[in-house]
């Protein structure tokens, strides 16, 4: 017999702007203990989330950041991967402060190539074991 999820809207602030986003449980779940694990809020993890999402729809967003971060406990990074993910996570953030679209852009392409480096390493342990 299956069991249905119960899918649950509610109200999150971003940047400001009241926003609704519709999860299961379990995703709001997940949210709420990383954003205690992070020592912040739901909706200040949400924002974050927003910011540096590939996808239109934050609630899929939201799903996949918790997701990721499931599955990441199943595969700790290296010192090589954490340096690669605090460099891309600086490039988009100088990505964010600059004015020039140009280098915008640039420092998105900058931050992208080093998280395919960094899931690369995270990949490479599991092809050793093979």
């Amino acid at each position: 017999m299956k069991t249905k999820t119960a899918v649950l809207k509610r109200s999150i602030f971003i940047n400001g702007q009241k926003t609704s986003v519709s999860l299961e449980k379990e995703f709001w779940e997940g949210l709420q203990e990383i954003a205690k694990q992070k020592a912040t809020t739901t909706s200040k993890l949400a924002e974050q989330i927003a910011q540096h999402r590939t996808t239109v729809n934050l609630s899929s967003a939201i799903r996949i950041f918790v997701f990721n971060h499931v599955r990441s406990l199943d595969h700790p990074p290296t010192a090589a991967r954490t340096s690669l993910i605090a460099k891309a996570a600086e490039s988009r953030a100088l990505a964010e402060r600059a004015t020039n679209e140009n280098a915008r852009a640039a420092m998105l392409e900058i931050a992208s190539d080093y998280e395919t480096m960094a899931e690369r390493r995270k990949r490479e342990p599991e092809a050793s074991e093979n």
